[in-house]
């Protein structure tokens, strides 16, 4: 006698079931697909989705976003190279033109380091009900957003200026944005400073260097800038305590997150490396937070 037939492998897809969607607001749909035999590769294809949608042949992934309002009779098919089985389903996109999130531009804003800043950022949304999440890029350092409401908050650590941009987003993925600059201003120190120049080491066209801020007042200093002109062509190239910049002549050293408070009677040492062409000569003359210092 012959040995029985093999039972033909048989594709099962889920029906998703009736689909609704806004027009220009991202859509994602997982289709859900099971083979009687084991071992078998499935490939998924569609037809009739709505304008901007596509599916993933290869995990049967629906995603993109609706870029024309109507009503599809969209048909998923799931083949295992032996055979295939198809579900239909109506997918709607709404005729709106989608929700609308704005966000009120605060301004540009101003702050210190060390003293506590508290900024709400407000948002509205065209449609009814929507929940809506708060985000926020290149914030000083020190401050972050609440994600529920929008409550910008923290205490600055380190001067500088900052491009914030933030972004609100709502349950249907629809978002809005505003950018403003937010500059950090460092502590006033009084005049009560001593600034120490230190050449450590030079060899033709390169050297190394260093500073020591001493704080001789009795304020503490939550964040520093020290500043001087050199009096060559020397090139400041990494600061290995901190940041760096220059124009010119004239450098600027600043606070790494670790090293910018300095207490009464305390003092830091910032080392950097530098280039020359012509020569090496130390300044004579620093300012610390704009304060000149002895």
């Amino acid at each position: 006698m012959s040995p029985p037939a093999s039972a033909t492998p048989t594709v099962t897809v889920t029906n998703p079931g009736n689909q609704t969607n806004s027009l220009n607001a991202a859509a994602s749909l997982q289709i859900q697909a099971t083979d009687s035999a084991s071992g078998k590769t499935l490939t998924y294809s569609a037809t009739d989705l709505p304008i901007g949608l596509s599916i993933n042949a290869s995990t049967g992934a629906i995603t993109g976003t609706p870029t024309a309002a109507g009503s599809y009779t969209t048909v998923v098919t799931v083949n295992d190279g032996s055979g295939a089985s198809s579900v239909n389903f109506n997918w709607t996109i709404g005729t709106g033109i989608g929700n609308t999130v704005t966000v009120t531009n605060p301004g540009n804003q101003t702050g210190t380091v060390g003293t506590a800043v508290s900024l709400q950022i407000k948002a509205t949304d065209s449609a009814a009900g929507q929940t809506l999440t708060y985000g926020a890029t290149g914030l000083p350092a020190g401050l972050t957003i609440s994600s529920t409401t929008g409550l910008i908050t923290g205490t600055p650590t380190t001067a500088g200026n900052s491009s914030v941009v933030v972004t609100v987003t709502d349950t249907t993925s629809a978002t809005g944005s505003a950018s403003f600059t937010w500059t950090i201003n460092p502590v006033s120190i009084g005049g009560a400073c001593h600034v120490t120049y230190t050449l450590n080491s030079s060899w033709p066209g390169g050297f190394t260097a260093q500073v020591n801020i001493a704080n001789t007042g009795t304020t503490t200093i939550n964040g520093w800038s020290v500043t001087f002109t050199f009096p060559g062509d020397e090139k400041i190239t990494a600061n290995f305590n901190g940041g760096f910049s220059q124009t010119g002549e004239n450098a600027t050293l600043t606070n790494a997150s670790y090293n910018g408070t300095i207490a009464p009677g305390a003092n830091i040492t910032d080392g950097f490396q530098g280039s020359w062409t012509s020569s090496v000569a130390n300044p004579t003359t620093f300012k610390v937070n704009g304060t000149t210092c002895t």
